[in-house]
């Protein structure tokens, strides 16, 4: 089938200016129908073109949201020990006033690269979705960087925790001051944990160990006296 240039399409054939019939004359009829015609083309033509535009769209879409998971699992695995940088390394950093970027990150790189293979009738509705997507993906690696830090504060407390309880342990049980001394820095950095729950649980294992640990220094000096205690 050939193919009707758009703008000739468009147009409803002009039966006026190139040639005047008489109303209900056959060749005006038929100059009349084929100018219905064409516009009927034009519009299933406009039609099918939205049509095809949306699913690419939607496509485009579906291969952005894969994209931006996967470069989330890889900063993710790639981040450091605590965290740190993971967010905005991911969204960049907005201003809380005007909720504009102040500093890019990645996910601005992806995105912007992915408008640029949308068809021009849908790339405002795309871009529309880019705030939704930012929230959405800053929330994600927000939470992510918050349990990095958390697992990371507890991995750092459990060794020093097991150091300084095998120090009391091999310590003499009568020097109460390096006792509470090592018991105390144990407190202060518990203290400087940033979950609550985790704080609490860890000061109250924090003193427990460290009771034991002093029993096993009394057992090891004088294994009647520990008894005796």
């Amino acid at each position: 089938m050939a193919t009707i240039p758009l703008q000739l399409a468009q147009r409803r054939l002009d039966i006026g200016t190139v040639a005047s019939y008489p109303d209900g004359s056959p060749v005006g009829a038929a100059m009349q129908g084929f100018g219905d015609e064409l516009s009927a083309i034009a519009k299933r033509f406009r039609q099918q073109k939205r049509q095809q535009d949306a699913f690419d769209a939607d496509i485009i879409g579906r291969e952005l949201n894969a994209r931006i998971a996967h470069a989330e699992a890889v900063a993710v695995q790639t981040a450091p020990a605590d965290g740190s940088g993971l967010h905005d390394f991911m969204y960049g950093q907005l201003d809380p006033r005007s909720a504009g970027v102040v500093k890019p990150g990645l996910f601005d790189q992806i995105f912007d690269d992915t408008v640029a293979k949308v068809p021009e009738g849908e790339r405002a509705n795309f871009l529309a979705q880019k705030q939704a997507l930012r929230l959405a993906g800053s929330a994600r690696m927000a939470a992510q960087q918050h349990a990095r830090r958390q697992s990371y504060e507890q991995t750092e407390w459990s060794e020093v925790e097991q150091i300084y309880t095998g120090s009391i342990a091999q310590s003499d049980p009568n020097d109460i001051e390096t006792f509470e001394a090592i018991r105390q820095s144990g407190l202060d950095l518990i203290g400087k944990m940033g979950n609550p729950l985790a704080r609490q649980a860890a000061e109250t294992a924090w003193r427990s160990k460290t009771a034991k640990a002093l029993v096993k220094a009394m057992i090891a000096q004088d294994p009647k006296r520990a008894l005796r205690c």
